[in-house]
């Protein structure tokens, strides 16, 4: 080879690289592109690298105006933006913090976000556990409703049967010292369980997973995508709007899909039902706490479903609450909630 030949070969441009083609990495460069000056970070399931391909990334954006999520999508990939304040970030709550503490930063001219990660960082086992505190007396407060309903109203036993489930689930999950995600709750739990002893087969069983199937799970999506039809519809001032803004987009219920089919189709059908278990219980609390304030009401919690299913104000069918799967009958309800008891009283030996 000629010097000649060596040096234009020297002087070609290089190949461009999977990571500049990568429809993922255009929709975060389409992100920073529109909020050119903002302190921009990814956290979630990217960070922890066990993303799959319908995962969108989670950026947090630092902005002084409080604004509710959005999302933006290239193509079949989705970005979420998190828009959180300065002060939010220089003292967040547990949840946030033990999250940020795996993020990574994209922007930060103002060096915000590294001492913010930094901190976090220091403060994660901490986090952690005030985040596992929290869940756990969440799921004995669900378990208490489990226990009152029961007898009288078993699709709202039911519902706070899986409530209690999915709190006992994220509580296991920080005690951990992982921050959960959850359409991967399924997957993280399983390793736990063969690391340590985790109530990995009583949250199970709480959970209702002998009732996943493709039908099972398909019922679900339907019955999610009415909610979110419902919250997303629905009237909002801007409080509400801070509070529930994450349904306002189409996209919204379009990544909640993307997810279950791909676990379908993946054929991770207890994984999905899980997921989209955890998706019924935040969207119907969710549902409940807007429906109250809307009607100047305290919420009663004991009595969720009723509130969105009866009266002249009702918001739902009682044939949606069979869609969510809340079907199952005194029995197993019953075992149910006397396995996950046993379970929330060992963790709560171990934080």
């Amino acid at each position: 080879m000629s010097k000649r030949e060596g040096a234009e070969r020297t002087r070609a441009p290089p190949p461009v690289t999977k990571s500049e083609t990568d429809p993922n990495t255009q929709t975060i460069l389409s992100v920073l592109k529109t909020y050119p000056s903002n302190e921009v970070a990814i956290v979630g399931c990217h960070t922890a690298r066990i993303s799959r391909r319908s995962c969108e990334y989670d950026l947090v954006v630092v902005s002084s105006d409080p604004t509710p999520p959005k999302y933006v999508r290239a193509g079949e990939f989705y970005a979420k933006i998190i828009f959180r304040s300065e002060k939010e970030l220089r003292n967040p709550d547990s949840e946030l913090g033990a999250s940020l503490a795996r993020a990574t930063v994209l922007r930060d001219g103002s060096l915000l976000l590294a001492s913010t990660v930094a901190n976090c960082r220091r403060r994660f086992k901490e986090n952690c556990g005030k985040a596992a505190q929290s869940h756990l007396a969440a799921a004995l407060k669900a378990l208490g409703r489990v226990d009152e309903k029961v007898a009288q109203d078993l699709p709202e036993a039911d519902f706070w049967l899986t409530a209690a489930a999915t709190d006992l689930c994220v509580s296991e999950i920080f005690s951990s010292l992982q921050v959960p995600s959850p359409s991967h709750l399924f997957a993280q739990m399983k390793g736990l369980s063969k690391r340590k002893s985790a109530s990995f087969k009583e949250w199970t069983d709480a959970s209702g997973f002998k009732l996943a199937s493709r039908s099972s799970c398909e019922n679900r999506l339907e019955a999610l995508t009415v909610l979110y039809d419902v919250l997303r519809t629905t009237a909002m001032d801007m409080p509400l709007a801070l509070r529930f803004g994450r349904y306002r987009a189409d996209d919204a219920i379009a990544i909640v899909r993307g997810k279950a089919i791909e676990l379908l189709d993946s054929r991770e059908t207890i994984e999905c039902y899980s997921f989209l278990g955890y998706e019924v219980v935040k969207t119907v609390l969710d549902l409940h706490a807007m429906h109250c304030y809307t009607l100047s009401k305290e919420p009663d919690y004991s009595n969720v479903t009723k509130e969105l299913t009866s009266g002249p104000d009702r918001l739902i069918s009682e044939e949606l609450l069979k869609g969510m799967g809340m079907v199952r009958q005194v029995e197993l309800l019953k075992a149910g909630a006397d396995s996950l008891r046993s379970a929330v009283s060992a963790l709560a030996t171990r934080i």
